[in-house]
């Protein structure tokens, strides 16, 4: 990624005083979690926080990996981006082991990188047969800015709807395009979820897991990785944010 374009630095996101405003996100009620992933690693970066408190107190989790995550690097021959899919699915794996997760319940659709809103009925159908009533969903907001993780937001609502499962919104990209005086986030729709240091070291840790991306792939070349430091410093802070769906107002966005 060119330096310049590195979008909003988290230095403005940390003088800002809007993430420390934010109400509390309790957790006090969730019996299971379904975490939707549109690319391996979206899971870990959204909500590894959160994923590591539930595991730490028995909760269930189970992922929904929704591509393998082949395009992260577009100009790969097909025999290249088929490895750098199933070298992406084992970064994942070794995060979420990184979180306390051994032996992970992963559930892999293999919709294809850039491609999922073509298969948005498909989509739908694999969620709303995963959820459960009672189930805390978490999912990409549907604004996040990739086009991938939007669907990812926007099937994620009709399929909360669907089977009364409570849906969370995580954000990846909008801390990249966004600016925290703006107010196309919902702010008052948001929760923070405060990290203790275990788990911010854990998390941490568990985005180290993701080599492809926050590695050159040629360590003799000049290239810059798809996630440099500056970006990966925006899912280091000491809390998580969610969207509070429920509480939306569509007019807002």
């Amino acid at each position: 990624m060119d330096n310049k374009n590195l979008g909003t630095s988290e230095e403005r996101w940390q003088d800002s005083s809007r993430l420390t405003q934010l109400r509390p996100l309790e957790f006090l009620d969730a019996r299971r979690i379904v975490v939707v992933a549109p690319h391996p690693d979206d899971e870990v970066f959204g909500a590894g926080g959160l994923m590591r408190r539930a595991l730490r107190e028995e909760v269930e989790v189970k992922i929904v990996a929704v591509t393998d995550g082949e395009r992260s690097h577009p100009f790969l021959d097909p025999s290249e981006s088929y490895e750098l899919a199933q070298r992406r699915i084992s970064e994942s794996r070794e995060a979420l082991r990184r979180l306390g997760y051994a032996k992970p319940r992963i559930r892999r659709l293999h919709m294809p990188d850039g491609k999922v809103s073509q298969h948005r009925l498909e989509l739908l159908g694999s969620l709303t047969a995963t959820l459960r009533e009672g189930d805390w969903f978490v999912a990409p907001w549907r604004f996040d800015g990739h086009p991938d993780h939007d669907v990812c937001g926007e099937v994620a609502r009709i399929a909360s709807v669907a089977t009364g499962a409570r849906l969370l919104s995580y954000f990846v990209w909008t801390w990249h395009w966004a600016d925290p005086d703006s107010e196309n986030i919902p702010w008052e729709a948001c929760r923070q979820m405060q990290l203790s240091r275990r788990e911010r070291a854990c998390k941490r840790w568990a985005t180290m897991a993701f080599d492809s991306q926050t590695s050159p792939r040629d360590p003799l070349s000049s290239d810059e990785p798809v996630l440099p430091a500056p970006i990966l410093r925006r899912f280091w802070r000491p809390n998580e944010v969610f969207v509070e769906e429920s509480e939306v107002d569509d007019e807002i966005n």
